[in-house]
C-alpha cells in the first residue's frame, strides 16, 4: 500500500489531485507498517496453526520438525531466492552497480538479524526474514523443551512454551528501550530487526492455539472480540498517526520507551483478537468476487516479492505529460504486477509445490 501510494505520488501532476493526495499522505502512509503487523498475524494463525496439529498428533521428534521447515522452506525459499537473484543480476549488470558481500547475507536472512537492513537490493525482504527466523526458532524451542519436559497435558505444555517465547523476545525488546542498540530510530531501529520483532507471528499463533483447543468458548465470543479488535485498531490509528509512532522517535523519553518496548505488542494482539471472526466468515455472496479473493490470496506472495524492488523502478523515474498518462502508469503498473504474479504462481510456484508434495509421498 505505502509503497505503490508513492508510486502514484510521483505519476500524477495535477494540483487538484496533488493536494488530495498530500493531505491524506499521513494517513496512507502509515497503513504499511500496519498491515505488516497484520501480514505477521494472519501468518502465524495459518502456519503456527499447523504445527499446532502436527504437535498435538504427532510424538513431535526432530523428524516431525524436519518435515515442518521441508513443506515451509518448499513454499517460501525457491520463489524468494528466485526474485532476489533478478534483483541482485539488475543491481549489477543492468544497473552497473557494485555489489558487496553482505548482499549475499538476503540468501541466509541474515541482512536484518541484529542491525538495519543492509540489503539494497531487494530492501522488503525484511519481514520475510523475520518469519523465516520464527518458523525456525520455534519448533526448535518447542522440541528441545519436550526433551526436558515430557509432555503430559499438551494443551498446557504447549501455551507454556509459547508464553515464554514471546516473553522472552518481549523483554529484549524492554531492555533496547533503555539501552538502543541501533540508536532511536523506531523503525530501522527496532520495527524491522529479527531479535526486536520474533514476537511479532506468535500473536497468530496464540489465536490459532485458542481456536484449536478452545474453539466453542471462542466460537461464542467472536463477535466480542472482533469488536474489542475493531475498537482498539482504530484507536491505534489515531496515535499512530497522531505522533508518527511508526516512524519517528518520539521526544519524550517515557512515551519513547512506551513505543519502543510495547508497540508492537499491542498491534499484533489487536488484529489477532478479530481472527476468529475471520476464520468463521467464509461466504460471499458473489461468486466472482469470491473467485478474485481466492486468486489474488494465491498470488500474493508472488505479489509481496516483485511489487516494490523489481517493478516500482520501472515506473516511478518515467516523466508524465498528464494526469490521466500517470493514472494509467499507476494501473498499468498494478497489471504488470499481478499478471506477472500469476504467471509465477502457475509456472513457478505451483511446479515446486507438486515437487513437495512427491518429497512428502516418498516420505
Amino acid at each position: 500500500m505505502a509503497h505503490s501510494y508513492c508510486l502514484l505520488q510521483r505519476l500524477t501532476n495535477a494540483p487538484v489531485l496533488i493536494k488530495y493526495i498530500n493531505l491524506f499522505e499521513r494517513y496512507i502512509i502509515n497503513l504499511g507498517p500496519i498491515g505488516v503487523e497484520l501480514f505477521f498475524v494472519l501468518s502465524g494463525f495459518l502456519i503456527g496453526g499447523i504445527l499446532i496439529k502436527i504437535f498435538d498428533n504427532t510424538e513431535f521428534t526432530f523428524a516431525e520438525v524436519r518435515r515442518f521447515w521441508v513443506r515451509r522452506w518448499f513454499r517460501t525459499l525457491p520463489n524468494y531466492w528466485l526474485i532476489l537473484s533478478l534483483n541482485i543480476i539488475i543491481f549489477v549488470f543492468i544497473k552497473g552497480n557494485s555489489i558487496d558481500a553482505n548482499q549475499y547475507l538476503g540468501y541466509i536472512f541474515l541482512q536484518n538479524f541484529v542491525h538495519p537492513d543492509v540489503l539494497h537490493v531487494f530492501p522488503e525482504g525484511w519481514s520475510l526474514s523475520i518469519e523465516e527466523w520464527f518458523y525456525l526458532t520455534l519448533p526448535v524451542v518447542i522440541y528441545l523443551t519436550t526433551l526436558v519436559v515430557k509432555p503430559v497435558n499438551k494443551p498446557g505444555f504447549l501455551v507454556k512454551v509459547f508464553i515464554a517465547y514471546l516473553a522472552s523476545f518481549l523483554l529484549i525488546r524492554i531492555f533496547n528501550a533503555f539501552n538502543p542498540l541501533n540508536g532511536i530510530d523506531p523503525d530501522e531501529g527496532i520495527r524491522k530487526i529479527v531479535v526486536f520483532r520474533l514476537d511479532a507471528v506468535m500473536y497468530g499463533v496464540l489465536a490459532a492455539y485458542l481456536n484449536y483447543y478452545h474453539k466453542p468458548f471462542i466460537v461464542s465470543i467472536k463477535k466480542k472480540l472482533f469488536i474489542i479488535s475493531l475498537v482498539g485498531s482504530l484507536v491505534l490509528y489515531y496515535f499512530i498517526v497522531k505522533y508518527e509512532l511508526a516512524f519517528r522517535s518520539q521526544p519524550d523519553p517515557t512515551f519513547r520507551f512506551v513505543s519502543n518496548a510495547f508497540l508492537y505488542l499491542v498491534i499484533p494482539l489487536v488484529f489477532a483478537l478479530s481472527l476468529p471472526y475471520a476464520a468463521s466468515t467464509r461466504d460471499w455472496s458473489s461468486k466472482t468476487l469470491s473467485a478474485i479473493v481466492r486468486h489474488i490470496s494465491k498470488i500474493s506472495y508472488s505479489m509481496y516479492l516483485v511489487h516494490f524492488s523489481l517493478f516500482i523502478p520501472l515506473f516511478i523515474n518515467r516523466k508524465v505529460d498528464s494526469t490521466l498518462a500517470g493514472l494509467l502508469q499507476y494501473f498499468a503498473y498494478w497489471i504488470v504486477v499481478i499478471v506477472f504474479s500469476s504467471l509465477l504462481y502457475r509456472y513457478y510456484e505451483q511446479p515446486v509445490m507438486k515437487l513437495r508434495d512427491k518429497w512428502k509421498e516418498g516420505k
